[in-house]
């Protein structure tokens, strides 16, 4: 079977909605095609069809699903090729970096009937409008739920338990792979592996890590030191000339949540009371509670709170994309598309 990975490449988070595209595919890539296009044009029916065919000819596929809506995609890339096909409209807009040399443009409203569309431009206008409203009371609902869980930190920082030992252990395997002091850096590709998404929290670590034999999962509550952890991990990793794969907590993406490190097939994990892991076999490293469940219960509480008020926002957004889709879907010629989506498919397998 080939290769099949899941990704977010970004997350609708405390911080409003935070892309890592960037990460999607390397600079080397041979070809990039950046889809444009409106809701309901077929983006992500496009590339979820170019995935199937490639990955019927065995060709290793990596999915980049949509933070707005789980099951739809963002992205799609193909490492054996260098090839990547990515969503890009707002709210990650992307350019050509190197046109025609490297990226190229696929425009699906080329295969739009845009003058029915028309006679509902008020009502398409009012509910894309509506929609952006909902999209920024999740994000303030987010943010408020971040800045409580930094309370929580503040509170349980004084609380961890001693764990450099463990800290010790990991980068004294780490230094035996460094094969002299003029090694290059490590390379560090970031991602997300779980989204805040209207499906509520959504996260594929569980296949990311399917084939690693040593995992290690952090315990623990906020402020107890794993992000730092992770942090001094991934950074000693890069000085001694190892890859690796670095994923970012939904909620505040400026904190490591996952450490993955392909070429040991070794995955550092955060437990998180959002996603305990209970379903990951892997060796428990004990944080420390902090300050303790009395002291914190009523934040944790109001934690939650909001971030259901996030969630629900997030699945009205995506209702009101829904009806966005409908009207110009009823416009769409598929048949035409789908005969030039072929078309990329041969353009693909002959680089």
């Amino acid at each position: 079977m080939p290769l099949l990975r899941h990704f977010f490449a970004g997350s609708n988070s405390g911080r409003g909605f935070f892309p890592l595209f960037q990460h999607i595919i390397g600079e080397d890539a041979q070809r990039i095609y950046l889809l444009k296009g409106g809701p309901g044009t077929g983006k992500s029916h496009f590339m979820r069809g170019l995935a199937s065919a490639l990955g019927q000819q065995g060709y290793a596929r990596e999915l980049f699903f949509c933070s707005s809506d789980s099951n739809s995609l963002d992205a799609v890339a193909f490492p054996d090729l260098g090839v990547a096909l990515i969503d890009a409209t707002r709210p990650h807009a992307l350019e050509a970096e190197w046109p025609g040399c490297r990226d190229r443009l696929i425009c699906l409203e080329n295969f739009l009937n845009s003058k029915n569309l028309q006679e509902h431009r008020e009502e398409i206008m009012a509910r894309g409008k509506e929609k952006q409203r909902y999209f920024t009371t999740a994000f303030r609902y987010f943010e408020a739920a971040r800045l409580l869980e930094e309370n929580i930190v503040e509170k349980n920082h004084s609380y961890q338990l001693e764990t450099q030992d463990f800290l010790g252990d990991m980068m004294a395997r780490l230094d035996k792979y460094r094969t002299s002091y003029t090694t290059p850096l490590g390379r560090q590709r970031h991602l997300f592996a779980s989204a805040l998404t209207p499906e509520g929290y959504v996260s594929h670590i569980r296949t990311l890590v399917a084939a690693y034999d040593q995992i290690y999962i952090l315990t623990g509550d906020p402020g107890t030191g794993r992000p730092q952890c992770l942090e001094k991990l991934a950074s000693h990793a890069q000085s001694v000339g190892v890859d690796t794969e670095i994923f970012h907590y939904p909620l505040d993406p400026h904190k490591i949540l996952h450490l993955l490190i392909p070429e040991l097939r070794l995955a550092v994990l955060t437990s998180l009371e959002l996603d305990p892991l209970a379903y990951i076999p892997g060796v428990p490293v004990d944080f420390g509670v902090g300050a303790g469940p009395k002291i914190n219960s009523g934040d944790e509480d109001l934690f939650r709170e909001l971030l259901d008020l996030g969630f629900h926002a997030l699945q009205q957004a995506k209702e009101g994309h829904g009806q966005l889709e409908a009207y110009y879907k009823e416009q769409m010629d598929f048949k035409a598309l789908n005969l030039y989506r072929e078309q990329i498919l041969q353009e693909i397998i002959s680089l």
